[in-house]
């Protein structure tokens, strides 16, 4: 990362970041020993930390979630090496179930403390524990629906309650400022394939079966093309040499002359 300090604020926000990768690592750790201490515990030292940093709660967990969305692409990546395709399948079946049924009860969570999207984060936990699994059960979604599309497809596709909920929690994560960079794109790639937003002329979608099938007969009629090119060439060649081993004209005998 690089910072263009220009005032002494932006020096005071760069100290602030510091500190805050600093207790990073602690803010996961309480969330991690939560089982273990009371829940009243957990949340006013949570709270202390994003204090003394001077940051909110959306700053505080927009890290958070990167931690978090780098091990929910780690996890698909396992399943797409899964060389079994009834194991697969069974994996992303159990996987999406669990996940629209969690994305559902947070729907439900989040409508009625009514939070407005784009909005600051709730100070209620429960209320913010609930938000946070709509970002994640959404970006968790869209890994499976870019990088195992047809399985993912057949599960989601005659789903109608699921499309309804997806399309709410894509709204969602789209106003809360917490998706940026790739996370971002995930979102915008994500609404192209599952038709929330029209498809661009160039959107296509790498992982599907289809579009390996297309690109790998793609390839081999170039393939066959280059050949042929080569074999003309080498035609061409053949021949012009030929032409130059061929008869010449004028001072043979027996040929025939005309006087003028």
């Amino acid at each position: 990362l690089s910072f263009n300090f220009r005032s002494n604020k932006s020096k005071q926000k760069f100290r602030q970041l510091k500190m805050l990768r600093k207790y990073l690592l602690l803010y996961w750790l309480l969330a991690f020993t939560a089982n273990y201490v009371s829940t009243d515990e957990v949340v006013v030292k949570r709270e202390e930390t994003a204090t003394s940093l001077n940051i909110t709660k959306k700053e505080l967990y927009k890290y958070g979630f990167q931690v978090k969305r780098a091990e929910q692409i780690e996890g698909v990546k396992r399943i797409m090496k899964i060389d079994n395709y009834e194991k697969q399948f069974k994996m992303v079946k159990l996987l999406v179930e669990k996940l629209f049924n969690v994305l559902s009860t947070a729907k439900v969570q989040v409508t009625e403390f009514g939070y407005i999207p784009g909005g600051e984060f709730p100070d209620d936990q429960s209320q913010l524990d609930a938000l946070g699994r709509v970002f994640e059960n959404v970006a968790m979604f869209g890994d499976l629906i870019l990088r195992l599309p047809d399985i993912t497809h057949k599960l989601y596709d005659k789903n109608q309650e699921w499309k309804v909920i997806m399309t709410w929690g894509v709204f969602m994560a789209n106003e809360s400022g917490i998706f940026e960079g790739s996370n971002e794109q995930l979102l915008d790639l994500m609404s192209q394939e599952l038709n929330i937003t029209p498809r661009g002329e160039d959107y296509i979608n790498p992982y599907k079966e289809e579009t390996r099938r297309k690109e790998e007969a793609r390839k081999e009629k170039e393939k066959l093309k280059k050949e042929r090119q080569a074999e003309q060439t080498k035609k061409a060649k053949r021949d012009k040499r030929k032409k130059r081993k061929g008869p010449k004209l004028g001072g043979g005998g027996g040929g025939r002359r005309t006087d003028l």
